[in-house]
């Protein structure tokens, strides 16, 4: 074929990126959905200054085993910054972050990013400098974050308590300005003063912006949720947590502003039965309506992750899986057998959907994160009785089904304890004198052999299935978390009656802690004052109060803490400083003294050979001086020794 007219023929190829379209705030939250904190990690003074070693990567991974959609990273930036300007913040610092958020966003996580216990600025916010300072952290952080994926959001300030209304309404518009100069449609998340509760959010002015999420913070009610005080799951304490729900909602659809409740949760050492009610409540309560949440996880009093590990302990799934049309009012009673009278555990629970699979029962014994497979129920099953159950030990029930879409719908888990009827060593009586190793306390469980304010083994480094804190420290074992009112009993034997001075390895971080020792056979006690060591692994050997005197032979000692101050304890160290005379060695010369010890007056018992001799008592100190002789008469004679100093006597 031939052309008549040269042609030039011009070839285009177009190579490009697909585009998307800049995610919406609705957007932003709904795809959030359930989420958890990064806590105690990046915002402490410096890395691993608290509870925590540095961020792992694999901590990623756990996350997207686990089902989450959000990680909330907070962040200090005061211990990274100059105090002067330009106010840099410290590269290494910069790129660590950069670094951590990378991870998250690399695995398609929606990310937060905020400033975190600022109080350097909360407290001073009068002081232009310091404003200038915070001003400069956020450019800084809007330059270096500025080409990442919009699921990275930006946080203004956490919980600015000590800011009033109208000082946290003048940051929010001035770090929003500094952020939108290098970031103009990024979602930037505001909240309101103080402890950034829903009533703040309420007051605080609504930053004029297109690209904004409105957080708050609920920790409702704190003294069980904070503090670990009672029980929680009664119709009023859902109807109050309920109404909070109600007025966030309300708040957010009056005024167009997407919510993220990003904390909530409950110490781990509040009752367990109440926690696992109070987490579902706040769960299904986000999801209804619509908002984004990440729950609180500190790796400590707020534990989610078992950081160690990389594992969930129980509350994950609640997390994840629970929702609206969850099995509910799910409870575990102790019934013994009408019959047999042995134990039983009865499960009831409420189904409230149609349609879905069988219920799926599971148990797990003595431990809250090993559950097995205990039975397949009809989907309209309400109850199980378990029977195959024992005295001494913990029982961990929970249950999910599955919608006809293949989705989850975990209940949340619910324990009761089968109590003990014996008490018995750990391995044998502990001798004394000698060293009593904090861990070996007896067997027999909570109120027989100890009792705890809580049934979780909150640092669970040994004996894992117990209540006893009992933690690690390098390669020994200590008793951490105690609170006032809690006892531990141990199984000893008192090789040689007298007077011992007992010693103790603690540590703290506060001063005032107090605690006793209580034996059984003659009631002896003596009390222990602990110091501020310098950390919680800074063990000093302390001595008690008083010596104390102890009778011979195989007793119950039990360790009482007395007050709320905490500290960690390592073990116990007896010392013998003086042997005592005992009753049986009286006995053998013919005579029987008692009570020994004495408050002062003592009875003798003489035998009939020493009644019919001429007989006399003399009394001596351990230095060998004679303190007095005194006559007898007949078989028992009753002395006064009220004018003789406390002490050990022969």
């Amino acid at each position: 074929m031939k052309f008549p007219y040269p042609y030039l023929f011009l070839f285009f190829i177009l190579f490009g990126n697909p585009l998307s379209a800049q995610l919406t705030p609705a957007e932003a939250v709904a795809g959030m959905g359930r989420g958890i904190n990064l806590g105690n990690t990046l915002e402490p003074p410096t890395e691993s200054a608290w509870n925590n070693g540095p961020a792992q990567e694999s901590y990623f991974d756990a996350y997207v085993e686990a089902g989450y959609s959000n990680i909330r990273i907070p962040v200090r930036w005061d211990q990274h910054t100059q105090n002067a300007a330009p106010f840099t913040i410290n590269e290494t610092w910069m790129n660590r972050v950069e670094q951590v958020v990378d991870w998250g966003l690399s695995r398609g996580f929606y990310i937060t990013l905020n400033g975190h216990h600022e109080d350097w600025l909360k407290n001073n916010y009068s002081n232009p400098t310091l404003r200038a300072r915070y001003d400069a952290i956020w450019g800084q952080i809007a330059e270096r974050f500025q080409n990442k994926s919009d699921k990275l959001l930006f946080e203004i300030i956490n919980e600015p308590n000590g800011m009033t209304v109208a000082e946290v309404d003048d940051l929010n518009a001035r770090i929003l300005g500094i952020i939108r100069a290098t970031n103009p449609t990024r979602i930037v998340i505001y909240g309101g003063n103080m402890y950034a509760n829903a009533e703040q959010l309420f007051q605080a002015q609504i930053p004029e912006d297109d690209y904004i999420v409105a957080y708050y913070h609920a920790y409702d009610p704190w003294q069980f949720s904070g503090q670990g005080q009672g029980t929680w799951g009664t119709p009023n304490d859902y109807q109050q947590v309920l109404n909070k729900y109600n007025a966030v909602k309300n708040w957010s659809n009056t005024h167009n502003i997407p919510v993220h409740h990003s904390e909530f949760g409950a110490v781990v050492s509040a009752d367990y039965n109440s926690r696992m009610r109070i987490y579902a409540h706040n769960v299904e309560l986000c999801v209804v309506n619509g908002f984004a949440f990440s729950v609180w996880d500190d790796g400590g009093d707020f534990k989610v992750l078992n950081r160690e590990t990389d594992s969930w302990p129980e509350v994950k799934d609640i997390l994840v899986h629970y929702h609206a049309d969850s099995p509910n009012q799910i409870f575990s009673t102790l019934t013994p057998d009408p019959v047999t009278d042995e134990p039983t555990i009865v499960v009831d629970w409420n189904n409230r959907a149609t349609g879905n699979g069988n219920i799926i029962l599971e148990r797990s014994v003595g431990s809250p994160n090993t559950f097995i497979q205990l039975a397949s129920l009809p989907a309209n099953a309400t109850t199980y009785t378990d029977q195959d159950v024992s005295a001494g030990n913990v029982y961990y029930y929970r249950m999910y089904t599955t919608r006809a879409d293949g989705t989850l719908l975990h209940g949340y888990p619910t324990r009761v304890r089968v109590v003990g009827t014996v008490q018995t060593p750990f391995t044998e009586p502990i001798p004394i004198p000698g060293r009593l190793e904090i861990e070996e306390y007896d067997n027999g469980g909570e109120g027989l052999a100890y009792h705890d304010t809580d049934e979780v083994n909150i640092p669970a480094g040994f004996r894992v299935h117990e209540g006893v804190d009992i933690g690690t420290n390098g390669a020994d074992y200590i008793l951490g978390y105690v609170a006032q009112g809690e006892w531990i009993e141990y199984t000893v034997n008192v090789e040689t009656a007298g007077t011992y001075l007992v010693q103790a390895k603690v540590a703290s971080e506060v001063a005032n802690g107090l605690f006793n020792i209580n034996f059984e056979k003659n009631n002896a006690s003596t009390t222990f004052s602990t110091p501020n060591t310098g950390s919680w692994v800074g063990f000093e050997t302390i001595t008690a109060n008083n010596e104390i005197d102890l009778e011979a032979g195989v007793q119950t000692m039990r360790l009482n803490i007395l007050n709320g101050n905490p500290f960690n304890i390592d073990d116990l160290i007896f010392n013998i400083t003086a042997v005592g005379v005992t009753d049986l060695e009286a006995t053998k010369a013919g005579f029987q003294i008692t009570p020994n010890p004495t408050d002062g007056f003592l009875r003798i018992d003489l035998s009939n050979e020493l009644q019919n001799a001429n007989t006399h008592l003399e009394l001596y100190n351990l230095t060998g001086k004679k303190i007095g002789t005194y006559s007898t008469s007949g078989a028992s004679t009753l002395l006064n020794l009220t004018s003789v100093h406390s002490g050990l006597y022969l």
